[in-house]
């Protein structure tokens, strides 16, 4: 099986000449094939020249002719000008090459005016690879939810659609991941028509191609199990995912953490140890614990949800966290000076203005709102769909790559805030380039709040051996806080 190759200038006769009788071979002969090469009058006989160097032939024909053998990349056989391909069609072919002058010229001034119709057709098409999410640990109660939120989710589609990958390190868990799929069949071949979800049976299969790993590893603490006992069993399937990511893992993947217990924690071993994923890759969802006192703000406050803005989630999520209601940001019709506390959110907040709720909270009973805050996290508890919600926001900002919302998520920390440094800490972040980095235009939280646990948190990562890979020495770092 060969391909002919007719290149030339469109004004000229004989090039429009040559293709017409390609173009009619094409349609008679099934296995007939051609494609032809378009260039500028201007530019022509400098490519011929350059292409027959590199083919180690002597040619100036225009049109001139060749043929490739194999595919595009098989070698190549010189046929010449229109003469010797004309020669060769009578000879395989038996057919008529006589065609009148004036017709000729028609077709030539025809394919002077598609000239940059014809260019734009010979360039390839860049063909769009389907985006392509795994989620391990996939029998989590908000999975559905979850997958059918980014099969519809467009920062996360091209042309070719999404791949969603679940995968479960237990064999036995396959069927769940099965029914999953079953229950989203509907939704499985939206508007595109190229999605698909997909049952992998190692994490490795899961990783090829991969641009977003979701873990979802939620290591339950067992009655009257030990603290250090419960971390252990963290740390070993952080670290033997880690050995996972550092031999399968594409460079470019984003990888996000949630629905675990000790998050910010396993956020550290494995980062610590993945050594091939660039560090600002690593996120762990922690929105939802403000988002989910939305509720209970509004209505205690009267203001509608749709004008607050989740309160700044700090901490350590596993060992402590603040939900710092006093800095929730609501937003008002009414002008305001935006000092440097209201910055973060001037993106944001497009025509309205924001005010901190600390203004509001001071006039309202402390025992109140604490009351109503403990009821509020009992409906919740029996719901994870904040946390579906916080991801998929998410990750809908870190694929559009926007740079236009802040939001609480675990992640490296930088000094910011005066939280450590090398430290994977929930905090108020924004997106800088594709990674996701401290707000500084934040209130930093009042010392108090970390006193009492910053010296555990540095406790547990120098235990497991943690902070190596950034050079640093946590004990030192710390210290800032209390400066």
């Amino acid at each position: 099986m060969f391909t002919y190759f007719i290149a030339g200038v469109p004004s000229c006769a004989e090039f429009g000449h040559a293709k017409l009788v390609a173009e009619k071979l094409k349609k008679t002969l099934p296995f007939f094939s051609y494609r032809v090469v378009v260039k500028h009058k201007d530019e022509y006989y400098n490519w011929l020249r350059n292409f027959c160097n590199k083919q180690k032939w002597v040619s100036n024909d225009n049109p001139f002719v060749w043929k490739r053998f194999g595919n595009v990349r098989g070698p190549c056989h010189m046929i010449g000008n229109i003469s010797n391909f004309f020669d060769i069609l009578n000879e395989y072919y038996n057919v008529d090459t006589h065609l009148d002058k004036r017709v000729k010229k028609h077709i030539a001034m025809d394919n002077l005016e598609r000239l940059p119709l014809m260019l734009s057709e010979q360039k390839p098409e860049k063909r769009s690879l389907p985006k392509k999410v795994c989620i391990t640990g996939a029998t989590y109660p908000s999975t559905s939810y979850l997958v059918s939120e980014l099969l519809q989710l467009k920062s996360v589609q091209t042309k070719r659609g999404t791949i969603i990958r679940l995968h479960h390190k237990d064999v036995k868990k396959y069927e769940d991941l099965m029914k999953i799929k079953r229950e989203l069949s509907n939704i499985e071949g939206n508007v595109r028509g190229h999605n698909a979800i997909v049952v992998v049976n190692s994490i490795e299969e899961g990783l090829l191609g991969c641009d977003l790993l979701i873990v979802q590893s939620s290591i339950k603490r067992e009655d009257n199990e030990e603290y250090r006992h419960w971390t252990k069993r963290n740390y070993d399937e952080m670290m033997f995912l880690s050995c996972i990511l550092n031999l399968h893992c594409p460079k470019s993947c984003k990888i996000l953490l949630m629905g675990m217990d000790l998050l910010c924690f396993n956020l550290n071993v494995l980062a610590e140890n993945s050594e091939t994923v660039h560090i600002y890759n690593f996120v762990g969802v922690t929105s939802h614990y403000g988002m989910e006192q939305l509720p209970t703000i509004s209505r205690t406050l009267g203001k509608p949800v749709a004008d607050l803005h989740c309160p700044p989630v700090w901490g350590f999520i596993g060992l402590t966290k603040h939900i710092d209601l006093k800095h929730t940001v609501y937003h008002t019709i009414e002008d305001s000076n935006n000092g440097t506390s209201n910055r973060a959110f001037v993106d944001c907040t497009d025509h309205k203005a924001h005010k901190y709720l600390g203004n509001v909270l001071h006039s309202i009973h402390t025992d109140f709102i604490d009351k109503k805050m403990s009821v509020a996290n009992t409906n919740w508890s029996l719901n994870v769909l904040p946390e579906t919600r916080a991801a998929i926001s998410l990750i809908s900002e870190w694929f559009e790559q926007k740079n236009n919302k802040t939001m609480c998520v675990a992640i490296f920390s930088d000094g910011t805030f005066n939280l450590p440094f090398g430290t994977f800490m929930s905090q108020p972040a924004y997106l800088e380039n594709g990674e996701w980095r401290p707000n500084s235009h934040y209130p930093t939280p009042s010392n108090e709040i970390f006193t009492d646990v910053v010296n555990n948190v540095v406790d547990l990562l120098q235990e497991y051996n943690l902070g190596k890979r950034f050079i640093i020495n946590l004990r030192e770092s710390s210290t800032k806080l209390f400066e």
